[in-house]
C-alpha cells in the first residue's frame, strides 16, 4: 500500500511538470538519469519512450543475470575440493564477469544517449512557434533571413 502511494504522489509531481508548454533541457536530462526514459516522456515523445525503457530494461535484466551467474560459478569453484573443477567454475565465472562488464558498458553507452536524446528534444519542443518567426526572402540577387521578435 505504502509503495502505490509513493508511486501515486511521483506521478502527481512528474505531470505537473509534463504538463509545461516549454521544456527544460536540464529537467529532462534528470529524468532521463532517474530512470530509463525519464527524459523522453517529459518530452512526451512516447515511443521513443518505449524503446529506451526496452533497451534499457534489457541491459539491466541482463546485468543482473550475468552478475548472479559469476557469483553462482564463483562460489562452486571456493567449495569444490577437486583442482580441475575449481579452474572450470573460476573459467564460466570469469566469462559471466565478461558479459557482466559488457552489459554495464552498454548500459551507459544507452543511457548517456538517452541524456543527450532528452537534451536536444527539450531545445527544440518550441521549434514550431519559433520557426513561423523566421522569414527567408529573396531580393534581387540577395538572401535575406528576417527573425521577428
Amino acid at each position: 500500500m505504502k509503495k502505490l502511494l509513493a508511486l501515486c504522489l511521483i506521478l502527481a509531481g512528474l505531470s505537473s511538470a509534463f504538463a509545461q508548454a516549454k521544456r527544460v533541457p536540464t529537467r529532462a536530462v534528470l529524468y532521463s538519469a532517474a530512470f530509463p526514459g525519464g527524459g523522453q516522456l517529459y518530452n512526451r515523445a512516447w515511443l521513443k519512450a518505449g524503446l529506451v525503457m526496452g533497451v534499457q530494461g534489457f541491459f539491466i535484466g541482463s546485468a543482473i543475470y550475468h552478475g548472479g551467474e559469476r557469483n553462482y560459478w564463483r562460489d562452486l569453484a571456493e567449495n569444490t575440493p577437486d583442482p580441475f573443477l575449481q579452474e572450470q567454475y573460476l573459467a564460466r565465472s570469469r566469462d559471466f564477469g565478461n558479459e557482466l562488464k559488457n552489459d554495464i558498458w552498454w548500459l551507459g553507452i544507452t543511457a548517456g544517449l538517452s541524456m543527450l536524446d532528452a537534451y536536444v528534444d527539450a531545445h527544440l519542443s518550441d521549434f514550431e512557434s519559433e520557426k513561423e518567426k523566421i522569414r527567408l526572402r529573396f531580393s534581387g540577387d540577395a538572401l535575406l533571413l528576417q527573425y521577428n521578435f
